[in-house]
Formats: C-alpha cells, sequence, structure tokens
C-alpha cells in the first residue's frame, strides 16, 4: 500500500515538472491568398495573411521578407514590432489575436513589387506563406519620331517612361490596319525600377498616318490609354509641308483670335498688337489666370449655384461640423464619433452630403487669411482609410494653398499657380457633362484654374482646412452665401 502511494506520488511529481507543451501544443499553417496581390504606385496594399485555425498569435514571432530570411522588412516578436524597414510597413496588432498577421504597405513604390514570406514561428512549430505583389503604373504619354539609316530605310519610334508592367503597344495606319506585327519593342529599368518602352516601327509608304498605343496590360477604370499619332510623308517638299502647317495652324487660330479679340473688348483691355502664334497662347493663358470674368460668364456660374454643406459623417475625427453645416474648424481633440467606411481617418478631409452625377453646379468657400486650404471634388469611390494622394488618378481633382502663398493645382506633378491677388472667398464650379472642375477667385470673379477629365460614378466636394500651423492656420472653412460678389 505503502509502494502504490509513493509511486502515485512520483507520478504527480513527474507531471508537474516535465513540460509537455509539446504534446498538447497545437498545429496550425498561416493561409494567404491564392493569386497575386495588385496595387497601384502611390495606394495602401494589404498582403493578407492569417493562421488557421485563428489562433491568437500575440506571443508569437512574425517575420515579413523578401529575399532574405535575415533582413526582414518587418519582425514582430516579445509582443511588439522589433524592427522594420520603414514606417509605411505594418502589421495590424489588434488583430493578432484572432490570427490576423497581415501585412500593410502604405504609399506604395515600383520597388515594393516581389514575393513576400510571412514567416511565424511558436515555440515548437515554424510555417510560412508566399505572396507576390505586383505594383501596376501608368507611363507618361507616349510620343513618336522618326529617323532614317544610311540605306534610306525610314523608321519610325514610339516611346514612353515610367511603366510597369510593360505596356500592350499597338501600332495602326491610316486604314486601320494593324502594323503591330512588323515592330520590335524593347524596354528597360530606370533607378526607381520603372519601364521606358519603345517601339520602332519600319515604314515603307510616301504618304500615311500612323497611330501608336500604348496601354496598361491591368488597367484601373480611370486609367486612360495613351495615344500618339505621326503623319508621315517623305515624298513632298520640306518647303510644301511647312507652308500647309502654318496654313492649318493660321486657320485654326483664327477662331481663337477672334474670341480673344471679343473678350479683351469686353473688358476694356488695350492690347497694341498681336504678333505669331505664342503670344497668342500667351495672352490666352494669361485670361484664363487673371482675367475678371464677364457678366454674361459670371452669371451662368451663378445659375448652377448648389446648397452644399459638410457631410460629418465622412469628416475626420478632429474636424468640428456646425449644426447647420456650413462651418468646419480642426480642433484640439478627436471628436466621439463611429468609425464607418466612409469617413476619413488619416487626413484631416470632408466631403460633402451632395453628390453629382451630371449637370453644372457651383458653391464658394470662405478661406480668408487662412495659411494652407484644400478644395475641390472627388470621386465617391476614393479610398478613405490611410494616406492618400492629391491627384485625378485617384479620383481628386482639388487645388490648395500650402505655406500661405504657394497655390497650387494639385497631382503627382503640382501646376504652380502665381496668383497675384490672394483670394479670400474661392468658387468651385464643376461642369460634370464637359468634364471640367474649375476655380475662381470669387471676391475678383477671376479664373484661377481647370481640371479636364471624364468623369464616371458620383462626384462630391471636397474640403480640407489643413494643419493649424500652431494657430496661424486655426480659422475654419465655411460654406457661404452664393454669387454676391
Amino acid at each position: 500500500m505503502i509502494v502504490h502511494i509513493g509511486q502515485s506520488l512520483f507520478i504527480l511529481w513527474l507531471l508537474h515538472h516535465v513540460d509537455f507543451s509539446w504534446a498538447v501544443s497545437e498545429r496550425f499553417s498561416v493561409v494567404g491568398p491564392s493569386h497575386s496581390v495588385v496595387s497601384y504606385l502611390g495606394e495602401d496594399v494589404i498582403l493578407p495573411a492569417s493562421l488557421s485555425p485563428a489562433l491568437n498569435a500575440e506571443g508569437f514571432q512574425v517575420r515579413w521578407y523578401t529575399t532574405d530570411i535575415f533582413s526582414p522588412v518587418l519582425l514582430y516578436e516579445d509582443y511588439r514590432i522589433i524592427n522594420r524597414i520603414d514606417t509605411r510597413r505594418a502589421l495590424f496588432q489588434e488583430k493578432l489575436k484572432i490570427g490576423n498577421i497581415s501585412l500593410m504597405v502604405q504609399n506604395v513604390r515600383a520597388s515594393d513589387e516581389g514575393i513576400y514570406t510571412c514567416l511565424v514561428v511558436s515555440e515548437q512549430l515554424e510555417e510560412d506563406v508566399k505572396i507576390t505583389l505586383n505594383v501596376e503604373v501608368l507611363g507618361a504619354q507616349p510620343s513618336i519620331s522618326m529617323s532614317s539609316t544610311e540605306g534610306q530605310k525610314t523608321h519610325l519610334e514610339c516611346s514612353s517612361e515610367k511603366w510597369n508592367p510593360q505596356p500592350e503597344v499597338t501600332w495602326m495606319d491610316i486604314n486601320g490596319t494593324d502594323m503591330t506585327s512588323q515592330s520590335t519593342i524593347k524596354s528597360e529599368r530606370d533607378s526607381e525600377g520603372l519601364l521606358t518602352v519603345s517601339s520602332v516601327l519600319p515604314v515603307k509608304e510616301e504618304y500615311n498616318v500612323f497611330s501608336c498605343l500604348m496601354r496598361s496590360k491591368a488597367p484601373k477604370p480611370d486609367w486612360h490609354s495613351g495615344l500618339a499619332i505621326y503623319s508621315f510623308s517623305p515624298g513632298i517638299s520640306g518647303w510644301l509641308v511647312a507652308f500647309c502647317v502654318l496654313l492649318i495652324l493660321c486657320l485654326a487660330a483664327t477662331p481663337l483670335l477672334f474670341i480673344q479679340w471679343r473678350r479683351m473688348r469686353e473688358t476694356n483691355t488695350k492690347y497694341d498688337s498681336i504678333v505669331g502664334f505664342l503670344p497668342i497662347w500667351f495672352l490666352h493663358k494669361e485670361n484664363e489666370n487673371s482675367q475678371r470674368l464677364t457678366n454674361a460668364e459670371w452669371k451662368r456660374i451663378c445659375i448652377s449655384a448648389a446648397d452644399v454643406t459638410f457631410d460629418p459623417e465622412s469628416a475626420h475625427p478632429l474636424l468640428i461640423v456646425s449644426e447647420d453645416g456650413k462651418d468646419m474648424r480642426l480642433g484640439d481633440t478627436q471628436q466621439r464619433v463611429t468609425d464607418n467606411p466612409k469617413r476619413f481617418d488619416h487626413f484631416t478631409n470632408v466631403l460633402a452630403r451632395e453628390g453629382f452625377t451630371s449637370g453644372r453646379h457651383y458653391w464658394e468657400v470662405e478661406v480668408k487669411e487662412k495659411t494652407a486650404w484644400t478644395l475641390g471634388v472627388a470621386r465617391e469611390s476614393v479610398n478613405r482609410k490611410g494616406g492618400i494622394i492629391l491627384s485625378p488618378y485617384r479620383g481628386y481633382w482639388t487645388v490648395g494653398l500650402r505655406n500661405e502663398n504657394e497655390y497650387k493645382g494639385l497631382d503627382y506633378n503640382d501646376v504652380p499657380l502665381p496668383l497675384r491677388v490672394k483670394p479670400r472667398t474661392v468658387g468651385v464650379f464643376l461642369d460634370y457633362d464637359e468634364g471640367q472642375v474649375s476655380f475662381y477667385n470669387a471676391q475678383s470673379r477671376s479664373h484661377l484654374y481647370t481640371f479636364t477629365d471624364s468623369f464616371t460614378g458620383t462626384l462630391y466636394p471636397f474640403f480640407s482646412p489643413e494643419l493649424n500651423d500652431g494657430g496661424k492656420n486655426a480659422a475654419p472653412l465655411v460654406i457661404c452665401s452664393l454669387c454676391t460678389h
């Protein structure tokens, strides 16, 4: 009896001190998508990965890497991120407890493309999954040039830069005949990892018009194909060609000159002379940037006045919207608001309640002495979570003020607006059907800038008061009474 009791006590002691974690450790696998993840330059992307079954991964090591396991792009260990290449990469740490180990990459670059491995290490197990990230980039508008070899062979070269992946290239002649099979294509990567593409087509016909079309193999809905057209006519005298081109330019410029004369007469603007086509273009641009609109032009805009209000459901938590929806400013602390798919969570932006799918619409925003602001329109489908890029390619047509006196049309390459008068009230005119968004100094009735594009879906007025700048930019944005100037 005593022997049995002693054996039982020994077994209990053994069970208490021996580590049996290997026997009870739950097995898991790392699961990712079966297909490549596609993102577009400048957007945020998530490489989805999770544990199966959905174990709590807070106590595991999570290592994301590309080519070298010892140089991870992100390493999570001991309940915290202990290493990452840059702050653009992050985990959803609050979701680790449900087995979500996805990697988020913000403001995607072409160099981010590649095969990512997610390795998860527990006490006894190591499992991984590989995920391919493809970064799509729409290149520049193609151009065509002509060259001749010593054997009198003529070639047309269609070239464009900043593509990823390599675009499809199509050559057509004036009769619609596909000439692509007769062309050759080459490409090379630049320092950013983007492709410069050129396609060469040998030509024999003496008189023809050729077009070169470049388009992405995986386009977004709002991406446009790039088209270049070239007229090839080596059999005609160079002087005759020059004369024909000059004649065409003269015929095209005549109505522009007449319209310009009418506008100058209506505004009592006196110019001594107009010589050549370059001065005409210069005066046209000067008119766009600074000339006061005529009463008829201003009346046309005012007829389209829209009653616009800020939408608190889309406002960043730091923004305070008045009850009537006409006044909005940046607060010092975040408001107690519910998160929803409509709300901006990274930048201090807000949309209007009212959206437009056709017609003409005009509204005015009082900016007074603010040192920074952004106004315009945005597509309903724009990304509102994380970082965003203000560009027509991303669904934003906006202008803004930066650093007190830097006015810009906002795009990948911002367009400086050298304004002589600082606007205190900015008018925004959306002509949906004509594909234009125009901006005006509402007090002086002068044109600031116009975007021209083709619109789809619903467009909403877009606003941002920007940061307070130490109190210098604390003034609110106010949607004011329409066409009172």
